[in-house]
């Protein structure tokens, strides 16, 4: 258990989003002094290349500027992305077990591990339900219209979003 650390990746095409861009979103969601003990849930931010982790560099020395801190007592890790292996089932797109209709439907859809957690879908409802944001309800029901939902699901999350 303990030679991992639990972690999220994320595809995505730079030419609709900069690396840098993730990178901004990242340290203005954590606490990027927060130093856990263990690696299970160490802040980490990797990286496939030289490009990258100059980005993340720099996104930290930015971070502890902005924090008013050293450098060194930014507590994010930055490391070479390697194997990335996929967690059990019921870990993936974890919040959408709190509305188990929605998460048997897209199950039923996505049957296997890989393809549930690479839903786009899935995940876009995941972070809906889950991320205390405000939402866009009248995007929101524009893009439940291309999820393929019934619509007792989809009144079920805009309700949810309410």
């Amino acid at each position: 258990m303990g030679d991992h650390t639990e972690s999220v990746s994320i595809d995505f095409d730079p030419k609709q989003v900069r690396y840098e861009e993730l990178l901004t979103r990242f340290w203005n969601s954590h606490n990027a002094e927060r130093n856990h003990p263990g690696r299970q849930y160490r802040n980490v931010i990797f990286y496939r290349n030289a490009t990258q982790k100059e980005a993340a560099e720099s996104s930290r020395e930015k971070a502890a500027a902005e924090l008013g801190i050293d450098p060194e007592h930014i507590m994010t890790h930055l490391v070479e992305a390697t194997l990335f292996t996929y967690a059990e089932k019921y870990h993936q797109n974890y919040i959408l077990t709190r509305s188990p209709e929605i998460r048997s439907f897209l199950e039923e859809v996505y049957p296997s591990l890989k393809d549930f957690a690479d839903s786009a879908v899935a995940t876009r409802l995941n972070a809906w339900l889950g991320s205390g944001w405000e939402i866009d309800r009248e995007k929101a029901t524009e893009e439940l219209e291309a999820f393929g939902l019934t619509d007792s699901l989809k009144n079920r999350v805009l309700s949810a979003l309410a």
